[in-house]
Protein backbone atom coordinates (compact mmCIF):
# COMPACT_ATOMS: atom_id res chain seq x y z
CA UNK A 1 0.00 0.00 0.00
CA UNK A 2 1.36 3.41 -0.91
CA UNK A 3 0.70 6.87 0.48
CA UNK A 4 0.71 9.57 -2.17
CA UNK A 5 1.14 13.20 -1.33
CA UNK A 6 -1.97 15.28 -1.93
CA UNK A 7 -1.45 18.63 -3.59
CA UNK A 8 -5.07 19.74 -3.99
CA UNK A 9 -4.89 22.55 -1.46
CA UNK A 10 -8.07 24.44 -0.70
CA UNK A 11 -8.32 27.86 -2.29
CA UNK A 12 -10.75 29.01 0.38
CA UNK A 13 -9.92 27.45 3.77
CA UNK A 14 -6.29 28.55 3.93
CA UNK A 15 -4.15 27.44 6.88
CA UNK A 16 -2.99 30.11 9.29
CA UNK A 17 0.69 30.19 10.24
CA UNK A 18 3.58 32.60 10.62
CA UNK A 19 6.51 32.09 8.28
CA UNK A 20 9.99 32.89 9.50
CA UNK A 21 13.36 32.16 7.99
CA UNK A 22 14.01 28.42 8.51
CA UNK A 23 10.79 27.63 10.41
CA UNK A 24 7.01 28.01 10.49
CA UNK A 25 5.08 28.82 13.68
CA UNK A 26 1.60 27.33 14.13
CA UNK A 27 -1.01 27.62 16.85
CA UNK A 28 -1.73 23.96 17.60
CA UNK A 29 -5.27 23.37 18.85
CA UNK A 30 -5.87 21.17 21.86
CA UNK A 31 -6.43 17.43 21.31
CA UNK A 32 -4.09 17.34 18.28
CA UNK A 33 -1.05 15.10 18.62
CA UNK A 34 2.18 16.62 17.31
CA UNK A 35 3.19 13.87 14.91
CA UNK A 36 2.17 10.49 13.51
CA UNK A 37 2.14 7.68 16.08
CA UNK A 38 1.29 4.75 13.78
CA UNK A 39 0.23 3.98 10.22
CA UNK A 40 -3.07 5.74 9.66
CA UNK A 41 -2.82 7.77 12.86
CA UNK A 42 -1.45 11.08 11.66
CA UNK A 43 -0.30 14.11 13.60
CA UNK A 44 -0.49 17.87 13.19
CA UNK A 45 2.82 18.09 11.32
CA UNK A 46 1.73 15.56 8.67
CA UNK A 47 -1.47 17.50 8.08
CA UNK A 48 0.04 20.93 7.67
CA UNK A 49 2.96 19.59 5.61
CA UNK A 50 0.54 17.93 3.19
CA UNK A 51 -1.79 20.89 2.88
CA UNK A 52 1.12 23.29 2.28
CA UNK A 53 3.08 20.84 0.09
CA UNK A 54 6.15 21.52 2.23
CA UNK A 55 8.68 19.34 4.00
CA UNK A 56 8.43 20.16 7.69
CA UNK A 57 10.55 18.84 10.56
CA UNK A 58 9.55 18.40 14.22
CA UNK A 59 11.90 20.27 16.59
CA UNK A 60 9.84 20.03 19.80
CA UNK A 61 6.55 18.56 20.94
CA UNK A 62 3.40 19.57 22.76
CA UNK A 63 1.23 17.08 24.62
CA UNK A 64 -1.91 16.16 22.68
CA UNK A 65 -4.11 18.08 25.11
CA UNK A 66 -1.92 21.21 25.16
CA UNK A 67 -2.75 24.06 22.81
CA UNK A 68 -0.52 26.86 21.58
CA UNK A 69 2.73 27.61 19.81
CA UNK A 70 4.59 24.91 17.97
CA UNK A 71 7.50 25.33 15.55
CA UNK A 72 8.36 23.18 12.53
CA UNK A 73 11.67 23.65 10.75
CA UNK A 74 11.70 23.87 6.95
CA UNK A 75 15.15 22.30 6.41
CA UNK A 76 17.08 19.49 8.06
CA UNK A 77 19.87 21.90 8.96
CA UNK A 78 17.46 24.31 10.64
CA UNK A 79 15.79 21.39 12.43
CA UNK A 80 19.13 20.32 13.90
CA UNK A 81 19.95 23.88 15.02
CA UNK A 82 16.55 24.59 16.59
CA UNK A 83 16.39 21.17 18.23
CA UNK A 84 19.75 21.88 19.81
CA UNK A 85 18.43 25.14 21.23
CA UNK A 86 15.56 23.25 22.85
CA UNK A 87 17.88 20.54 24.17
CA UNK A 88 20.23 23.13 25.71
CA UNK A 89 17.25 25.03 27.20
CA UNK A 90 18.18 28.17 25.24
CA UNK A 91 14.58 28.77 24.22
CA UNK A 92 12.53 30.64 26.84
CA UNK A 93 9.06 29.11 27.04
CA UNK A 94 6.00 30.56 28.75
CA UNK A 95 2.82 28.55 29.29
CA UNK A 96 -0.49 29.64 30.79
CA UNK A 97 -2.85 27.34 32.67
CA UNK A 98 -6.03 27.35 34.72
CA UNK A 99 -6.50 25.79 38.15
CA UNK A 100 -9.39 25.65 40.62
CA UNK A 101 -7.05 26.15 43.60
CA UNK A 102 -5.94 29.45 45.08
CA UNK A 103 -2.57 30.13 46.74
CA UNK A 104 -1.46 32.93 49.02
CA UNK A 105 1.97 32.90 47.37
CA UNK A 106 1.94 34.41 43.88
CA UNK A 107 5.46 33.71 42.65
CA UNK A 108 7.76 30.74 43.33
CA UNK A 109 9.89 27.98 41.80
CA UNK A 110 9.31 24.23 41.93
CA UNK A 111 12.10 21.65 41.57
CA UNK A 112 11.70 17.89 41.47
CA UNK A 113 13.03 14.65 40.03
CA UNK A 114 10.69 13.53 37.22
CA UNK A 115 10.75 9.91 36.21
CA UNK A 116 8.57 7.57 34.18
CA UNK A 117 7.33 4.46 35.97
CA UNK A 118 4.90 1.91 34.49
CA UNK A 119 4.01 4.28 31.67
CA UNK A 120 3.25 7.30 33.91
CA UNK A 121 5.41 10.29 34.89
CA UNK A 122 5.90 11.01 38.60
CA UNK A 123 7.66 13.44 40.92
CA UNK A 124 10.15 11.23 42.81
CA UNK A 125 10.74 12.79 46.21
CA UNK A 126 13.92 10.97 47.30
CA UNK A 127 16.00 11.69 44.17
CA UNK A 128 18.01 14.74 43.16
CA UNK A 129 16.00 17.29 41.20
CA UNK A 130 16.30 17.17 37.41
CA UNK A 131 13.61 19.73 36.56
CA UNK A 132 12.71 23.32 37.43
CA UNK A 133 9.70 25.56 36.72
CA UNK A 134 8.96 29.16 37.70
CA UNK A 135 5.30 30.00 38.48
CA UNK A 136 3.59 33.40 38.56
CA UNK A 137 -0.05 34.16 39.33
CA UNK A 138 -1.76 36.23 36.62
CA UNK A 139 -5.42 36.78 37.62
CA UNK A 140 -8.71 35.20 38.64
CA UNK A 141 -10.95 33.98 35.81
CA UNK A 142 -14.38 33.58 37.35
CA UNK A 143 -14.02 30.95 40.06
CA UNK A 144 -10.74 29.66 38.57
CA UNK A 145 -7.22 31.09 38.56
CA UNK A 146 -4.82 31.81 35.70
CA UNK A 147 -1.10 31.14 36.16
CA UNK A 148 2.01 31.47 34.00
CA UNK A 149 4.64 28.72 34.06
CA UNK A 150 8.19 29.08 32.72
CA UNK A 151 9.97 25.71 32.54
CA UNK A 152 13.74 25.98 32.85
CA UNK A 153 14.15 22.33 31.87
CA UNK A 154 12.18 20.19 29.43
CA UNK A 155 10.99 16.99 31.09
CA UNK A 156 7.76 15.32 29.88
CA UNK A 157 4.67 16.48 31.82
CA UNK A 158 6.92 18.89 33.73
CA UNK A 159 4.49 21.80 34.13
CA UNK A 160 1.62 19.45 34.94
CA UNK A 161 3.64 17.63 37.61
CA UNK A 162 5.06 20.80 39.12
CA UNK A 163 1.62 22.44 39.22
CA UNK A 164 0.35 19.38 41.07
CA UNK A 165 3.30 19.54 43.50
CA UNK A 166 2.60 23.24 44.13
CA UNK A 167 -1.06 22.53 44.97
CA UNK A 168 -2.46 24.17 41.82
CA UNK A 169 -3.22 21.19 39.53
CA UNK A 170 -4.32 22.07 36.01
CA UNK A 171 -8.01 21.83 35.10
CA UNK A 172 -8.69 18.79 32.97
CA UNK A 173 -5.50 17.01 34.04
CA UNK A 174 -7.01 13.99 35.79
CA UNK A 175 -3.66 12.16 35.61
CA UNK A 176 -2.05 14.79 37.85
CA UNK A 177 -4.81 15.82 40.22
CA UNK A 178 -6.74 18.34 38.13
CA UNK A 179 -10.51 18.76 38.41
CA UNK A 180 -12.71 17.59 35.50
CA UNK A 181 -12.84 20.02 32.57
CA UNK A 182 -13.69 19.69 28.87
CA UNK A 183 -10.00 19.97 27.93
CA UNK A 184 -6.52 20.19 29.44
CA UNK A 185 -6.38 23.89 30.34
CA UNK A 186 -2.71 24.35 29.38
CA UNK A 187 -1.55 26.68 26.60
CA UNK A 188 1.92 27.35 25.13
CA UNK A 189 1.85 31.16 25.06
CA UNK A 190 5.34 32.42 24.13
CA UNK A 191 8.72 31.34 22.74
CA UNK A 192 11.87 33.52 22.78
CA UNK A 193 15.21 32.50 21.28
CA UNK A 194 18.17 33.53 19.15
CA UNK A 195 18.94 31.66 15.91
CA UNK A 196 21.73 32.56 13.48
CA UNK A 197 22.24 35.88 15.25
CA UNK A 198 18.56 36.86 15.03
CA UNK A 199 16.24 37.14 18.02
CA UNK A 200 12.74 35.72 17.68
CA UNK A 201 9.76 36.30 19.95
CA UNK A 202 6.67 34.35 18.91
CA UNK A 203 3.40 34.70 20.82
CA UNK A 204 -0.05 33.14 20.77
CA UNK A 205 -3.45 34.57 21.67
CA UNK A 206 -5.03 32.97 24.73
CA UNK A 207 -8.14 30.86 23.97
CA UNK A 208 -11.47 32.10 25.39
CA UNK A 209 -11.51 29.78 28.42
CA UNK A 210 -8.37 31.48 29.75
CA UNK A 211 -10.14 34.83 29.62
CA UNK A 212 -13.69 34.07 30.75
CA UNK A 213 -15.56 31.44 32.74
CA UNK A 214 -18.59 30.05 30.90
CA UNK A 215 -21.88 28.96 32.46
CA UNK A 216 -22.07 25.53 30.79
CA UNK A 217 -19.62 23.14 29.15
CA UNK A 218 -21.51 23.48 25.87
CA UNK A 219 -21.14 27.26 25.94
CA UNK A 220 -17.40 26.89 26.59
CA UNK A 221 -17.11 24.37 23.74
CA UNK A 222 -18.86 26.66 21.27
CA UNK A 223 -16.61 29.66 21.98
CA UNK A 224 -13.47 27.58 22.43
CA UNK A 225 -13.93 25.76 19.15
CA UNK A 226 -14.92 28.86 17.23
CA UNK A 227 -11.53 30.17 18.32
CA UNK A 228 -9.94 26.79 17.54
CA UNK A 229 -11.20 26.89 13.94
CA UNK A 230 -10.19 30.53 13.46
CA UNK A 231 -6.59 29.87 14.52
CA UNK A 232 -6.41 26.95 12.10
CA UNK A 233 -7.83 28.66 9.03
CA UNK A 234 -8.54 31.95 7.37
CA UNK A 235 -12.30 31.29 7.05
CA UNK A 236 -14.21 33.56 4.67
CA UNK A 237 -17.67 34.79 5.55
CA UNK A 238 -20.43 32.36 4.50
CA UNK A 239 -18.08 29.37 4.26
CA UNK A 240 -19.22 25.95 5.58
CA UNK A 241 -17.19 23.89 8.04
CA UNK A 242 -17.51 21.73 11.17
CA UNK A 243 -17.51 23.64 14.44
CA UNK A 244 -17.74 20.78 16.98
CA UNK A 245 -16.58 17.27 16.19
CA UNK A 246 -14.75 14.98 18.64
CA UNK A 247 -14.57 17.69 21.31
CA UNK A 248 -17.92 16.45 22.68
CA UNK A 249 -19.47 12.99 22.90
CA UNK A 250 -23.04 14.33 22.78
CA UNK A 251 -22.96 17.30 20.41
CA UNK A 252 -21.81 17.87 16.85
CA UNK A 253 -22.18 21.25 15.14
CA UNK A 254 -21.73 22.45 11.57
CA UNK A 255 -21.67 25.96 10.17
CA UNK A 256 -23.48 26.05 6.83
CA UNK A 257 -22.94 29.65 5.74
CA UNK A 258 -25.33 31.66 7.93
CA UNK A 259 -26.83 28.63 9.73
CA UNK A 260 -25.49 26.78 12.77
CA UNK A 261 -26.71 23.19 12.53
CA UNK A 262 -26.44 21.40 15.91
CA UNK A 263 -26.78 17.62 16.15
CA UNK A 264 -27.98 16.72 19.67
CA UNK A 265 -27.18 13.09 20.52
CA UNK A 266 -28.19 13.29 24.20
CA UNK A 267 -30.88 10.85 25.32
CA UNK A 268 -33.47 13.37 26.45
CA UNK A 269 -32.30 16.43 24.54
CA UNK A 270 -30.11 19.29 25.71
CA UNK A 271 -31.30 21.51 28.54
CA UNK A 272 -33.05 24.85 28.14
CA UNK A 273 -29.92 26.51 29.54
CA UNK A 274 -27.83 24.88 26.80
CA UNK A 275 -30.38 25.91 24.16
CA UNK A 276 -30.08 29.47 25.44
CA UNK A 277 -26.28 29.22 25.18
CA UNK A 278 -26.58 28.14 21.52
CA UNK A 279 -28.99 30.97 20.85
CA UNK A 280 -26.73 33.55 22.48
CA UNK A 281 -23.61 32.27 20.72
CA UNK A 282 -25.41 32.23 17.36
CA UNK A 283 -26.62 35.79 17.80
CA UNK A 284 -23.09 37.01 18.58
CA UNK A 285 -21.66 35.21 15.52
CA UNK A 286 -24.52 36.27 13.19
CA UNK A 287 -25.74 32.70 12.74
CA UNK A 288 -29.24 31.23 12.71
CA UNK A 289 -29.34 28.15 14.99
CA UNK A 290 -30.98 24.85 14.12
CA UNK A 291 -30.90 22.16 16.80
CA UNK A 292 -31.83 18.63 15.78
CA UNK A 293 -32.38 15.97 18.42
CA UNK A 294 -30.88 12.89 16.76
CA UNK A 295 -33.06 9.91 17.66
CA UNK A 296 -31.30 6.53 17.51
CA UNK A 297 -27.92 8.27 17.30
CA UNK A 298 -27.51 9.01 13.63
CA UNK A 299 -29.77 6.32 12.19
CA UNK A 300 -32.17 8.89 10.77
CA UNK A 301 -35.22 10.55 12.28
CA UNK A 302 -37.84 8.40 10.63
CA UNK A 303 -40.24 11.08 9.45
CA UNK A 304 -39.84 13.17 12.59
CA UNK A 305 -37.72 15.80 10.83
CA UNK A 306 -39.73 18.80 11.94
CA UNK A 307 -40.63 17.61 15.45
CA UNK A 308 -36.96 17.05 16.28
CA UNK A 309 -36.03 20.64 15.41
CA UNK A 310 -35.54 23.41 17.98
CA UNK A 311 -34.69 27.10 17.64
CA UNK A 312 -35.22 26.85 13.91
CA UNK A 313 -36.64 29.56 11.67
CA UNK A 314 -39.74 28.86 9.62
CA UNK A 315 -37.66 28.86 6.44
CA UNK A 316 -36.71 25.22 5.79
CA UNK A 317 -34.55 25.87 2.72
CA UNK A 318 -31.40 27.92 2.21
CA UNK A 319 -28.23 28.04 0.10
CA UNK A 320 -24.85 27.33 1.66
CA UNK A 321 -21.40 27.69 0.18
CA UNK A 322 -18.34 25.45 0.44
CA UNK A 323 -15.15 26.20 -1.48
CA UNK A 324 -17.01 28.58 -3.83
CA UNK A 325 -19.56 25.87 -4.71
CA UNK A 326 -23.20 26.42 -3.74
CA UNK A 327 -25.65 23.84 -2.38
CA UNK A 328 -29.37 23.83 -1.62
CA UNK A 329 -29.85 22.70 1.99
CA UNK A 330 -33.04 21.73 3.82
CA UNK A 331 -34.30 21.04 7.32
CA UNK A 332 -37.15 18.70 6.28
CA UNK A 333 -35.38 15.92 4.35
CA UNK A 334 -33.66 13.62 6.83
CA UNK A 335 -31.21 14.07 9.67
CA UNK A 336 -28.65 15.84 7.42
CA UNK A 337 -29.33 19.13 5.64
CA UNK A 338 -27.92 17.77 2.37
CA UNK A 339 -24.12 18.06 2.54
CA UNK A 340 -21.59 15.95 4.45
CA UNK A 341 -18.71 18.26 5.32
CA UNK A 342 -16.25 15.46 6.07
CA UNK A 343 -16.08 14.91 2.29
CA UNK A 344 -14.78 18.43 1.62
CA UNK A 345 -11.21 17.44 0.75
CA UNK A 346 -12.49 14.63 -1.48
CA UNK A 347 -14.82 17.02 -3.31
CA UNK A 348 -11.89 19.40 -3.86
CA UNK A 349 -9.86 16.50 -5.27
CA UNK A 350 -12.69 15.52 -7.62
CA UNK A 351 -13.03 19.08 -8.89
CA UNK A 352 -9.29 19.24 -9.57
CA UNK A 353 -9.04 15.80 -11.19
CA UNK A 354 -12.10 15.44 -13.43
CA UNK A 355 -11.07 17.39 -16.52
CA UNK A 356 -12.14 15.64 -19.74
CA UNK A 357 -13.09 12.47 -17.81
CA UNK A 358 -16.25 10.41 -17.70
CA UNK A 359 -17.38 10.36 -14.05
CA UNK A 360 -19.83 8.03 -12.32
CA UNK A 361 -21.20 9.02 -8.89
CA UNK A 362 -23.01 6.16 -7.13
CA UNK A 363 -25.26 6.55 -4.07
CA UNK A 364 -25.00 10.20 -5.09
CA UNK A 365 -27.42 11.68 -2.50
CA UNK A 366 -27.64 15.39 -3.45
CA UNK A 367 -24.69 15.10 -5.87
CA UNK A 368 -22.03 17.22 -4.21
CA UNK A 369 -19.38 15.11 -5.95
CA UNK A 370 -21.20 15.32 -9.28
CA UNK A 371 -21.43 19.10 -9.14
CA UNK A 372 -17.70 19.37 -8.43
CA UNK A 373 -16.85 16.94 -11.24
CA UNK A 374 -18.92 19.02 -13.67
CA UNK A 375 -17.30 22.25 -12.44
CA UNK A 376 -13.95 20.50 -12.94
CA UNK A 377 -14.79 20.14 -16.66
CA UNK A 378 -15.68 16.45 -16.73
CA UNK A 379 -16.90 15.53 -20.20
CA UNK A 380 -19.95 13.83 -18.66
CA UNK A 381 -21.16 13.05 -15.14
CA UNK A 382 -23.53 10.18 -14.36
CA UNK A 383 -25.33 10.38 -11.00
CA UNK A 384 -27.14 7.36 -9.56
CA UNK A 385 -29.36 7.13 -6.48
CA UNK A 386 -32.38 5.01 -5.61
CA UNK A 387 -34.26 8.16 -4.53
CA UNK A 388 -35.90 10.26 -7.25
CA UNK A 389 -36.29 12.99 -4.61
CA UNK A 390 -32.52 13.22 -4.16
CA UNK A 391 -31.96 13.26 -7.91
CA UNK A 392 -34.31 16.23 -8.28
CA UNK A 393 -32.37 17.89 -5.48
CA UNK A 394 -29.18 17.05 -7.41
CA UNK A 395 -30.47 18.75 -10.56
CA UNK A 396 -31.26 21.85 -8.48
CA UNK A 397 -27.64 21.88 -7.24
CA UNK A 398 -26.42 21.67 -10.84
CA UNK A 399 -28.60 24.61 -11.85
CA UNK A 400 -27.58 26.59 -8.77
CA UNK A 401 -23.96 26.40 -9.99
CA UNK A 402 -24.94 27.31 -13.57
CA UNK A 403 -24.43 23.78 -14.91
CA UNK A 404 -26.98 22.46 -17.40
CA UNK A 405 -28.23 19.17 -15.89
CA UNK A 406 -29.47 18.03 -19.32
CA UNK A 407 -25.85 17.64 -20.43
CA UNK A 408 -25.37 15.00 -17.73
CA UNK A 409 -27.12 11.80 -16.67
CA UNK A 410 -29.32 11.03 -13.65
CA UNK A 411 -30.62 7.52 -12.89
CA UNK A 412 -33.14 6.75 -10.15
CA UNK A 413 -31.97 3.19 -9.58
CA UNK A 414 -30.31 0.92 -7.05
CA UNK A 415 -26.58 1.50 -7.55
CA UNK A 416 -25.65 -2.19 -7.56
CA UNK A 417 -28.38 -2.95 -10.10
CA UNK A 418 -27.12 -0.04 -12.23
CA UNK A 419 -23.57 -1.39 -12.12
CA UNK A 420 -24.65 -4.88 -13.13
CA UNK A 421 -26.56 -3.45 -16.07
CA UNK A 422 -23.53 -1.37 -17.06
CA UNK A 423 -21.34 -4.50 -16.98
CA UNK A 424 -23.74 -6.23 -19.36
CA UNK A 425 -23.69 -3.22 -21.71
CA UNK A 426 -19.91 -2.90 -21.48
CA UNK A 427 -20.11 0.66 -20.21
CA UNK A 428 -17.13 2.08 -18.31
CA UNK A 429 -15.97 5.32 -16.66
CA UNK A 430 -12.64 7.05 -15.98
CA UNK A 431 -13.51 8.02 -12.40
CA UNK A 432 -16.03 6.24 -10.19
CA UNK A 433 -17.08 7.79 -6.87
CA UNK A 434 -18.78 5.43 -4.46
CA UNK A 435 -19.97 6.42 -0.97
CA UNK A 436 -22.47 3.70 -0.01
CA UNK A 437 -24.55 3.68 3.17
CA UNK A 438 -23.80 1.04 5.78
CA UNK A 439 -27.44 -0.05 5.70
CA UNK A 440 -30.34 0.66 3.37
CA UNK A 441 -33.78 -0.67 2.49
CA UNK A 442 -35.66 -0.41 -0.79
CA UNK A 443 -38.88 -2.05 -2.06
CA UNK A 444 -36.85 -4.84 -3.65
CA UNK A 445 -34.10 -5.56 -1.14
CA UNK A 446 -32.14 -4.80 2.02
CA UNK A 447 -28.62 -3.41 1.59
CA UNK A 448 -25.88 -4.28 4.09
CA UNK A 449 -22.49 -2.92 3.14
CA UNK A 450 -20.54 -5.37 5.29
CA UNK A 451 -22.21 -8.23 3.44
CA UNK A 452 -22.50 -6.73 -0.04
CA UNK A 453 -19.18 -4.89 -0.41
CA UNK A 454 -17.32 -7.71 -2.24
CA UNK A 455 -20.06 -7.92 -4.86
CA UNK A 456 -20.09 -4.14 -5.17
CA UNK A 457 -16.29 -4.07 -5.56
CA UNK A 458 -16.39 -6.65 -8.34
CA UNK A 459 -18.90 -4.59 -10.30
CA UNK A 460 -16.98 -1.34 -9.71
CA UNK A 461 -13.79 -2.83 -11.13
CA UNK A 462 -15.61 -4.14 -14.21
CA UNK A 463 -16.98 -0.65 -14.91
CA UNK A 464 -13.60 1.13 -14.64
CA UNK A 465 -11.69 2.21 -17.72
CA UNK A 466 -8.03 1.29 -18.06
CA UNK A 467 -5.94 3.76 -16.00
CA UNK A 468 -9.14 4.85 -14.24
CA UNK A 469 -9.59 5.42 -10.54
CA UNK A 470 -12.21 4.61 -7.90
CA UNK A 471 -12.77 6.95 -4.96
CA UNK A 472 -14.41 4.80 -2.30
CA UNK A 473 -15.63 5.94 1.15
CA UNK A 474 -17.97 4.55 3.78
CA UNK A 475 -18.93 4.87 7.44
CA UNK A 476 -18.66 1.34 8.84
CA UNK A 477 -18.12 2.27 12.49
CA UNK A 478 -16.66 -0.99 13.78
CA UNK A 479 -14.23 -1.45 10.88
CA UNK A 480 -10.82 0.12 10.31
CA UNK A 481 -9.72 1.36 6.91
CA UNK A 482 -7.62 -1.78 6.49
CA UNK A 483 -10.63 -3.98 7.35
CA UNK A 484 -12.64 -2.30 4.60
CA UNK A 485 -9.82 -2.71 2.07
CA UNK A 486 -9.77 -6.44 2.86
CA UNK A 487 -13.55 -6.64 2.38
CA UNK A 488 -13.18 -4.81 -0.95
CA UNK A 489 -10.41 -7.18 -2.04
CA UNK A 490 -12.70 -10.19 -1.60
CA UNK A 491 -14.49 -9.05 -4.75
CA UNK A 492 -11.30 -8.88 -6.85
CA UNK A 493 -10.05 -11.74 -9.01
CA UNK A 494 -6.44 -10.55 -8.90
CA UNK A 495 -5.60 -8.53 -5.78
CA UNK A 496 -2.04 -7.84 -6.92
CA UNK A 497 -3.37 -5.99 -9.96
CA UNK A 498 -4.76 -3.20 -7.77
CA UNK A 499 -3.25 -0.52 -5.52
CA UNK A 500 -5.07 1.10 -2.62
CA UNK A 501 -3.88 4.67 -2.03
CA UNK A 502 -4.77 7.11 0.70
CA UNK A 503 -7.35 9.82 0.17
CA UNK A 504 -6.49 13.44 1.02
CA UNK A 505 -6.21 13.83 4.78
CA UNK A 506 -9.35 15.14 6.42
CA UNK A 507 -9.51 18.89 6.92
CA UNK A 508 -8.54 19.95 10.42
CA UNK A 509 -12.03 21.00 11.51
CA UNK A 510 -12.55 17.23 11.62
CA UNK A 511 -9.59 16.59 13.93
CA UNK A 512 -6.64 14.48 12.85
CA UNK A 513 -7.08 11.65 10.39
CA UNK A 514 -7.12 8.46 12.43
CA UNK A 515 -8.15 5.20 10.80
CA UNK A 516 -9.23 3.81 14.18
CA UNK A 517 -11.32 6.78 15.29
CA UNK A 518 -12.75 8.68 12.32
CA UNK A 519 -16.18 7.56 11.17
CA UNK A 520 -15.43 8.05 7.47
CA UNK A 521 -12.86 5.69 5.97
CA UNK A 522 -11.84 5.51 2.35
CA UNK A 523 -9.23 4.99 -0.32
CA UNK A 524 -8.45 5.26 -4.01
CA UNK A 525 -8.41 2.06 -6.07
CA UNK A 526 -6.26 2.05 -9.21
CA UNK A 527 -4.40 -0.42 -11.37
CA UNK A 528 -0.83 -1.32 -10.45
CA UNK A 529 1.72 0.09 -12.85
Amino acid sequence: MTYNKYHGISDIMQLRYTEHENFLAFDKPYDFRTHQVADGQFGFVEHVAEKLSKSLFVVHRLDKGTSGLILFATTKEAAANISQLFEKHLIKKTYYFLTHASLAEHQFTINSHIEKQNGTYFNIEDKEANSETEFQFIQAVGTNFLWAAKPKTGKPHQIRLHAEKAGIPILGDAEHGGRPFHRLALHAKELKFTLDGKTFEVTSELPPIFQKEFNTTLEALLYENWHKRQILYHIPENESYRLLHLESTDIRADVFSERLWVYDYTHDGITSEEQDAIQSFSKEKNLQPIIRHMLNRGQGVGGLEQSTLHNSSANTNWVAQEESVCYHLRTDSGFSPGLFLDQRENRIWVKQNSSNKSVLNLFCYTSGFSVNAALGKAKQVTSVDVSAKFLNWSRENFQLNEIDPQKHEFFAQDSLVFLKGSVKRGRKWDLIICDPPSFGRSKESVWKLERDLPELASSLIQCLNKNGKILFTCNLEKKTRQDIIQLFQKGLKNKKQWNFDRLPLLSLDYELTDDRVNLMKGFFVLQSQ
